[in-house]
This record gives C-alpha cells, sequence and structure tokens, in this order.
C-alpha cells in the first residue's frame, strides 16, 4: 500500500503514457484487421485503474488484503506496458517491414516470459518471495512435468523447427506415406502443425511426430518440380511415333512448363506391351492431380485420333464395326462410306454436287475427336486439310501485338468449318482454334478437293468465294478500318492462288 502511494504521480504518468501508446497502436501502428489485439493491454490498465480504486474506497474497512491488491495493481500496469512494447516491436506495421514476421510459437513464448517476468516483479512489491514459492512447488512441479510429458516434447520439438525451420506456412509438404500424407502448412503453434491435404481436409500433426518424420519439401529449394506418369502401349506401335504424340499433347498442355523440357523414356517390354515414363515440370503443386488428369484425358483422345489401343485386359473380344470417329489422319478410305457422303452434301459450298464428287472427296476425308480446351491447329503452322464441324463447338483465336494478347475472334459450331486457307500451298495458318467442349470433326484433305475440282470445277469458285468472306471478316477483326484497301488486295492475290491451287 504504501509502495502505491509512494508512487502514485508515477503510476499516473505511465497510465496516461499507456493511453497515448494504446491509442496510437490502434489508429495507426497495428493493421486494420489485427486491432483486436490492443483488447489485452486495455483490459491490464482498466484492472490498475480499478484496484487503485477499490483500495482507495476499502482502505478504511480493511476488508480486503492490502497485498493482493498491490501484485493486481503492479500487474495490471506493467503487463499493459509489456505487452503494448511487444505489439508496438513485433506486430505493427513499422516492424514487419523491417524484420521478417516472427512465428506464432515464439510470439507465444515471449510474451509468457514477459508476463511471468512482470509476475515476479508484481510479487516481490506485494511483499512475497518468488524464491520461496519456487522452492515450496518442486514436488509439483515435478508431478506436473511428467504429467506434461509429451506435451513439453510437442513444445521443444516445435521450438527446433522454428529454431532451424525445413518448411514455412504454404509450403507442400509430405510427411508420411502416401496422398494422405501430403499436405500445405497452414499454421505452426506451439503444440502442432496444421495442414490441409490435396483432398481439402485439414489435419492436425503433433510437433513431435513432424521433428521424427522425414520430411519431403515440394516448395523448396524451388516450387519447380518433376512429375512421372507411366503408361503401357502395343508394341506394334514405334516408339518414336509415341514420343511425338506425347510431346505435342504436353506442349498445349496447361500448367506443364516448357522449360526444362518434358521427356518421354522407353521402359521395359512386357506381355501386354511397352512401358513408357511420361516426365514433365510444374511450378505449382496444387494442380499435380488435375495436370496429370488432364494428361491422360487429352492422351486418350489423341489415341483414339491414332487408332493406338491402350493394351487394357478384356474378359471378351467381340467383332464391332469400326467406328468414323477413330479412323486415323493418316488413313485413307478405300471404299466411299454413305455416312461420309451425306455429311460432306451437307456443307454448304458443297451442296448440289454430284454423288461422284462427293466419293472422290469421301476417299480423302477422316474423322478426328478432340479433348475440351485441346487446340487443334496453331497459328502460323503449316497445314493442307479443312476442318468441318461434326460436334461440339471451337474458338478462333489470334495473336496480337507485342504483348501476344490472345483475342477471341469467333465461336464456331456443328456445320461450320475453318482452315480452309491451309488448302492452298505454302499457307500458314491465320489463327489458333481451340475446342471449348468435346468435338467431332471432319478432315477433308487438299488432295481430295483437288480431285474433286477435277470433277467439278465450280466447287473452286464456290470455295473461292467462302474463303474471300471469310478472310474479310477476320482482317476486319485485326485491322483498322484505314487498312480496307489493303484488305481488298490480299483478298484478289489470294483469289488468283486458289485459282492456280486447283489448276495445278
Amino acid at each position: 500500500m504504501d509502495w502505491l502511494d509512494s508512487n502514485a504521480a508515477g503510476a499516473g504518468g505511465l497510465v496516461l503514457g499507456l493511453a497515448v501508446l494504446l491509442a496510437f497502436l490502434a489508429f495507426v501502428a497495428l493493421p486494420r484487421g489485427e486491432r483486436y489485439l490492443i483488447r489485452a493491454p486495455a483490459l491490464l490498465i482498466g484492472l490498475h485503474v480499478a484496484v487503485r480504486w477499490i483500495e482507495r474506497f476499502f482502505t478504511q474497512r480493511q476488508s480486503l488484503d492490502a497485498r493482493l491488491l498491490t501484485f493486481l495493481a503492479i500487474f495490471g500496469l506493467f503487463g499493459s506496458m509489456a505487452r503494448s512494447a511487444f505489439l508496438l516491436a513485433v506486430m505493427s506495421e513499422p516492424a514487419r517491414r523491417l524484420t521478417r514476421p516472427w512465428p506464432r510459437i515464439l510470439r507465444d513464448l515471449l510474451q509468457a516470459f514477459l508476463y511471468f517476468g512482470v509476475g515476479l516483479v508484481a510479487l516481490r512489491a506485494a511483499g512475497v518471495e518468488p524464491g520461496s514459492l519456487l522452492a515450496t512447488s518442486a514436488l509439483l512441479t515435478a508431478v506436473i512435468g511428467l504429467s506434461l510429458q509429451e506435451t513439453l516434447g510437442n513444445l521443444f520439438a516445435g521450438l527446433s523447427l522454428q529454431a532451424q525451420p525445413p518448411f514455412s506456412v504454404g509450403d507442400w509438404l509430405q510427411y508420411a506415406e502416401g496422398p494422405n500424407g501430403i499436405g500445405r502448412v497452414l499454421e505452426i503453434n506451439w503444440r502442432a502443425t496444421h495442414l490441409v491435404t490435396i483432398g481439402e481436409v485439414e489435419v492436425i500433426v503433433p510437433n513431435g511426430v513432424i521433428a521424427k518424420a522425414p520430411l519431403r519439401n515440394f516448395s523448396r529449394p524451388t516450387p519447380l518440380m518433376r512429375c512421372e506418369t507411366s503408361l503401357v502401349l502395343p508394341d506394334a506401335v514405334p516408339p518414336h511415333r509415341i514420343q511425338n504424340i506425347v510431346t505435342r499433347a504436353l506442349a498445349d498442355l496447361p500448367g506443364v512448363l516448357a522449360t526444362p523440357p518434358p521427356s518421354v523414356l522407353v521402359g521395359q517390354f512386357i506381355d501386354r506391351g511397352t512401358t513408357y515414363s511420361i516426365r514433365y515440370f510444374i511450378d505449382d503443386f496444387a494442380k499435380l492431380e488435375p495436370i496429370e488428369g488432364e494428361l491422360r484425358k487429352r492422351l486418350w483422345y489423341w489415341f483414339r485420333r491414332e487408332r493406338i489401343e491402350l493394351p487394357t485386359p478384356r474378359s471378351r473380344v467381340e467383332s464391332m464395326p469400326e467406328p468414323l470417329s477413330v479412323t486415323s489422319l493418316a488413313r485413307s478410305h478405300s471404299e466411299p462410306r454413305p455416312d461420309v457422303r451425306a455429311r460432306l452434301a451437307a456443307i454448304d459450298f458443297l451442296g448440289g454436287v454430284s454423288a461422284e464428287v462427293l466419293d472422290r472427296l469421301a476417299q480423302g476425308t477422316v474423322s478426328a475427336l478432340y479433348a475440351p480446351g485441346e487446340i487443334i491447329i496453331h497459328e502460323g503452322e503449316s497445314g493442307n486439310e479443312l476442318y468441318v464441324i461434326e460436334r461440339g463447338q471451337v474458338q478462333v483465336i489470334i495473336v496480337r501485338g507485342e504483348q501476344g494478347e490472345r483475342t477471341q475472334v469467333a465461336t464456331l459450331h456443328a456445320g461450320h468449318f475453318f482452315g480452309e486457307a491451309a488448302l492452298l500451298r505454302e499457307e500458314q495458318r491465320s489463327a489458333s482454334v481451340v475446342a471449348t467442349s468435346e468435338c467431332e470433326l471432319l478432315v477433308i484433305s487438299a488432295t481430295a478437293f483437288r480431285g474433286a475440282a477435277e470433277l467439278d470445277p465450280n466447287i473452286a469458285e464456290r470455295l473461292t468465294q467462302k474463303l474471300a468472306s471469310r478472310l474479310s471478316e477476320l482482317r476486319k477483326a485485326v485491322s483498322d478500318a484505314s487498312q480496307d484497301d489493303d484488305d481488298e488486295r490480299r483478298s484478289l492475290m489470294l483469289i488468283e492462288r486458289i485459282k492456280r491451287f486447283f489448276h495445278s
């Protein structure tokens, strides 16, 4: 009581200074979302003021222990000071700009030591010797230590993880075998580490388990990670052809890095066929399973178009008629098929042609199936096929400017066609075409068109009109109005090239 009376003026000044410091933390130093942290020092100041008021009110009645009041008053005052200084030195925005954020476990331990020190000071000010309390509680401390052995082990394991951190918040970590042992670190506290698995399930692993387990950190030293997918294909297919197909599929797969380049390695020869290891790199571990699934899906479409059958075990073998949708682009029909003729006759510039012309076109027409998101043709590449959409939808995309901005210029549906400009000699693709849904396309070769034009020269004129119209629409999508004269000149030149193409 005398201690407080002799220092009343000083304590009042400290209270006023703490009030100013809290106001500074609340409105300037702390981020908006963390201003709730000043509640603890504010409550401690309130405890000090309340004890001083109670002490003055009950002094005459002597109904309360003076030492308890002294302890509470000193603990409230100095506890508020310690907490405010901690917030200013560790949690404020200026401190975060100067130093890296402290792990939560270290912050909690530092605050615990600060409050413990304040408690010792308050006990001494209240006339209680802290050493005597510690000596009399030795047996109790031993009992508590034995009962909290595992908890203390996790605490010290957490301290070792923070002293030499093998991972940090946000890293992808494997701490156990199997996919359920992989997760992204959400939080590291004094007892456990919180992770969320690939299946979006939160897992709480004690720090003792993490400290003893062999860890694989997929996010360090860089997020670059090599993935590997295996498959078995028939022995009759040349490995070079398989490598070419897989490489082309990986080139258009979102999330797969071009550098380091992917690779396709030939593995063992087994009874079902030849094993292949597909290796590629990604930089986002969270997309590992979606990328692998998308790769397998696109390879299925590629193998379907190339008539490469996956050697899966079958319970029985049935003779089934060959569907048009599995015909290879490199294969031509030996006999005209009625369904192909009917589909070709539905194309607008082929309407009304004779059956003989349709038969000639059908001999050079095949069908191909594409997955959603797959690039059918690339801008700038060479080609000599015309594509007719039987089912599905595609987008026509061009690249503009030095930044390589992708611009969608058209959306095509069933009955539309594209790629007609590539029927010319040495004509490069003027745009890219991407499937936005599963698409089944008729692919007509340039050789078939030449043969059909020999039988019916009107096909050349009809295609010329459609091509000139399509080219004009494309030019308007990417050019200014001042370039109309140049577009007309290009169209005339293109018409002459078409005529030379069909008469060569």
